[in-house]
C-alpha cells in the first residue's frame, strides 16, 4: 500500500526527507527480489540516482541520515537544498543536504526522493552512498543474508512462523522522517532483556554503554583492551549474548560510559552478529522480526597488544595499558615511549595473530631497553 511523506523544514533551512511512496517496478504477485551483498565489513546494495549508472550502496540501519561523498553528488548535479547538523560518527558538524530523485535499487524497487547528506569521505568496500534504515521501512521487506536479497513485500509479510518478533520496534525519533531506527531485545551474560538498536554499519559485534554493561557484570572486567576513540572504549568478553533465540558464546564486547546517541540508551548490535540473522520489517505495526541463518561469526579481531597508543613526534607514545595484557606483563606504563617501527606500522601489526613478537625499544626517564612484545589472545 502506498504510503505518503511529507518534506520537512529543519533549522529555517530546507531539508528534503524521504518523499513520496515506494513502488516495485515489474512487479509480480508476489515479493520483489532486490540483491544484496554481504561482505566482511558492509552490507551492500547495488542501484543508481536518476539516469546514473549502477553504485554500490552501503544498508546502513543506525545512520541517522543517507550519506554521499560530496564529489558524487556535483558530478550527478543533485540540487543542495540546504545545510543540517548531523552528529557522525567522526564527528558533529553542519552537512550540506543533497535532494536525490528517482533512487532505483537492484533494477527492482524505486524510491521518489532521498534527502543525503554530503561527506567527503569513503563509506567502505567502494560504496559512495549509505541508505538510513529509513529505506527499509516503506514497505514490509526481509534482508535473507543467506540468499543475498532483500525481498520487498507489498503486500506485507505473510506468515512468518519460526521468526522471534520484536513489537514497536521500528522507532522514528525526532522531527526527521529519515531518522527512523531498528530495535531488538538480546541478553548478555544472562541479565534481563534490554533493548538495543539494530545498525549493520557498526563494525563491532555489540556496543554497550554503561548502564547496561553493569547489568551485564562486564563493566569491571579484569581484562579488556583500549579501543577508539582516545582509547576510552574497552573491549571486553562475554559469556554468551542471547539474540532471538540464538545463543552467541563468548563474543567480543565494547563498552563505553556514555551513549554516542540518545536513540540509543543500552547499545548498538552491530552487522558482525546482525550477519547471523535475516531481519524482517513489519512496516504496518512497526515491528522487527528476526530468524538465526546459516552464517558463521568472523574471526575475532583486537588489539593483542593491550595498549593504546598516540603520537609522538617520531617516537610512539603509550597512552592507555589495559589491564590483563602483554603490553602489562611486559612493564609498559601510559606515557612511555616505543621505537622500533612506524606509528602505522605498529597500529597494523597489533591485530596479528597470537605469538607475533613485536621487537621494539622503550624509553622512560631518560633510559632505553629492548623490548619484544609478544601479541596473545588474553581477552
Amino acid at each position: 500500500m502506498p504510503i505518503a511523506r511529507r518534506d520537512v523544514m529543519i533549522g529555517g533551512a530546507a531539508a528534503m526527507m524521504m518523499s513520496g511512496a515506494g513502488r516495485v517496478l515489474a512487479q509480480g504477485s508476489g515479493a520483489a527480489g532486490v540483491p544484496i551483498k554481504l561482505t566482511d565489513s558492509r552490507l551492500l546494495v547495488a542501484g543508481s540516482i536518476g539516469t546514473s549508472p549502477t553504485l554500490p550502496m552501503v544498508i546502513d540501519t543506525g545512520g541517522q541520515f543517507g550519506l554521499i561523498h560530496t564529489d558524487l553528488a556535483q558530478q550527478l548535479k543533485l540540487s543542495r537544498i540546504g545545510y543540517r547538523k548531523l552528529r557522525l560518527s567522526w564527528g558533529h558538524a553542519e552537512y550540506p543536504i543533497y535532494r536525490a530523485s528517482g533512487l532505483l535499487l537492484g533494477g527492482r524497487f524505486e524510491v521518489p526522493v532521498l534527502a543525503l547528506a554530503g561527506i567527503d569521505r569513503g563509506l567502505g568496500d567502494g560504496a559512495v552512498i549509505s541508505l538510513p534504515g529509513r529505506v527499509l521501512t516503506v514497505m514490509d521487506g526481509e534482508l535473507d543474508m543467506d540468499a543475498g536479497q532483500w525481498r520487498v513485500h507489498p503486500q506485507g509479510l505473510g506468515d512468518m512462523a519460526g521468526w522471534t518478533r520484536f513489537d514497536k520496534a521500528i522507532v522514528q525519533r525526532g522531527q526527521s522522517e529519515d531518522s527512523r531506527f531498528l530495535y531488538a531485545d538480546a541478553s548478555i551474560n544472562g541479565a534481563p532483556p534490554m533493548r538495543f538498536g539494530l545498525d549493520t554499519g557498526m563494525p563491532p559485534v555489540i556496543r554497550l554503554y554503561r548502564k547496561a554493561a553493569e547489568a551485564a557484570g562486564l563493566w569491571n572486567a579484569a581484562k579488556w583492551a583500549p579501543a577508539a576513540p582516545d582509547g576510552e572504549t574497552r573491549v571486553v568478553r562475554a559469556e554468551r549474548i542471547e539474540l532471538a533465540g540464538a545463543v552467541i558464546e563468548r563474543p567480543l564486547v565494547f563498552i563505553k560510559d556514555r551513549p554516542d546517541w540518545n536513540e540509543f540508551e543500552n547499545g548498538i548490535i552491530g552487522l558482525p552478529l546482525l550477519r547471523l540473522f535475516n531481519i524482517a520489517t513489519s512496516n504496518r505495526d512497526n515491528a522487527v522480526l528476526m530468524k538465526r541463518n546459516r552464517q558463521t561469526m568472523q574471526p575475532d579481531m583486537y588489539n593483542r597488544t593491550g595498549i593504546w597508543i598516540e603520537r609522538a613526534g617520531d617516537a610512539i607514545a603509550v597512552g592507555k595499558v589495559g589491564p590483563g595484557s602483554p603490553a602489562e606483563q611486559a612493564g609498559l606504563k601510559p606515557g612511555d615511549r616505543l621505537r622500533g617501527m612506524t606509528f602505522e606500522a605498529f597500529v597494523q601489526r597489533t591485530y596479528d595473530p597470537a605469538g607475533t613478537v613485536l621487537n621494539l625499544t622503550v624509553e622512560r626517564d631518560g633510559t632505553s631497553r629492548p623490548l619484544p612484545l609478544t601479541l596473545a589472545d588474553y581477552l
